[in-house]
């Protein structure tokens, strides 16, 4: 049953283009066996199997029917709430004329990125439309609500300086600062932006912004509240909040106190995971020379993005599935 458990776990982590392969997979280990005498054709004939229809972006239903066709792509209609929609609505791609453009940038993303000025050039597009085009993919994608922190899983929180950048009206509330700038209140104020960074020893990441200065119970849920495991065990450094949240989700914690120089706690627990993504983060966000607090979580979800297709055979194909034909986040 644990087998089970997990492949399902597997398959809900899964785009709608792989979950389509496994089905056609599936499809053909279950056909029987050849047996001596049945004919080549059969042996040799394709498996048939029709094109499942896309629930509706409106309400989920999957109560839909076909309605024709549009400039060569299949339309339907919703038979709960009557909307009309192809596959491609509410997805970055949704009107978009030059989908293929937008699929290697999305390529290119999977690889980190580049200058957004130097895509205008590799693209032939406007400075706007490459800023437009990096968020509405990073808007596509989402963490599968399967994919959690198991084992021994760690926890901590980074900060970035609180950015307006971009933000014209800035100059009438305050003087601008330079690229990057310092806090000018010492220590951790309304000023710095917490990013709380989970990982497990099985390469698994989930990251995400975490309200503003202090952080509290609420908003270590608000990123790690149903990606935690039960079984796990969760190694934070001595920090009382992690201790809070462990407690009110009932999973077992490991502190590791280093302050006082214990650094590994029982032989296996430690953080040293988890601090290491955070200088792997950094020094990747470090290319952006500061970004808009406004937007930072988007970045965080493309640096996950990124952490999660790594591993994959064909990373940027996997990047593509994960993000420009998802469903776009409300």
């Amino acid at each position: 049953m644990d087998q089970v458990e997990h492949i399902a776990d597997l398959i809900a982590s899964l785009s709608s283009e792989e979950l389509t392969v496994l089905r056609q997979k599936i499809a053909f280990l279950a056909l029987p066996s050849i047996k001596p005498g049945d004919s080549t054709t059969q042996a040799t004939q394709p498996i048939s199997t029709p094109k499942e229809k896309p629930p509706c972006p409106a309400c989920g239903s999957s109560f839909v029917k076909r309605a024709g066709k549009y400039r060569g792509r299949n339309r339907y209609k919703c038979l709960s709430c009557s909307k009309r929609f192809n596959d491609l609505t509410a997805t970055p791609l949704a009107g978009i004329h030059s989908g293929d453009k937008l699929r290697e940038f999305a390529a290119r993303m999977a690889e980190g990125g580049e200058s957004l000025r130097k895509s205008t050039k590799n693209f032939d597009i406007s400075l706007s439309t490459a800023f437009k085009w990096r968020h509405k993919i990073l808007r596509g994608y989402s963490v599968a609500p399967a994919r959690k922190l198991k084992g021994i899983a760690e926890a901590d929180e980074t900060f970035f300086l609180y950015s307006e950048k971009g933000d014209k009206s800035v100059q009438e509330r305050r003087k601008p600062r330079k690229r990057g700038g310092k806090a000018t209140k010492v220590g951790i104020s309304d000023e710095q932006v917490p990013v709380v960074v989970g990982c497990d020893r099985q390469g698994e990441m989930i990251l995400g912004v975490a309200g503003r200065g202090r952080i509290s119970v609420k908003d270590i849920e608000q990123v790690l509240g149903k990606r935690v495991d039960p079984r796990a065990v969760l190694c934070t450094d001595s920090h009382a909040i992690f201790r809070a949240f462990a407690k009110a989700n009932r999973i077992k914690y490991k502190p590791v106190n280093i302050r006082k120089g214990r650094r590994i706690v029982g032989k296996v627990n430690h953080i040293q995971h988890v601090n290491s993504a955070h200088t792997r983060l950094k020094t990747w966000m470090a290319r952006f020379k500061g970004v808009s607090t406004k937007r930072l979580d988007n970045y965080m979800q493309w640096y996950g993005l990124m952490e999660e297709t790594k591993p994959l055979d064909d990373t940027k194909e996997a990047f593509i599935g994960r993000s420009v034909t998802q469903r776009l986040r409300n």
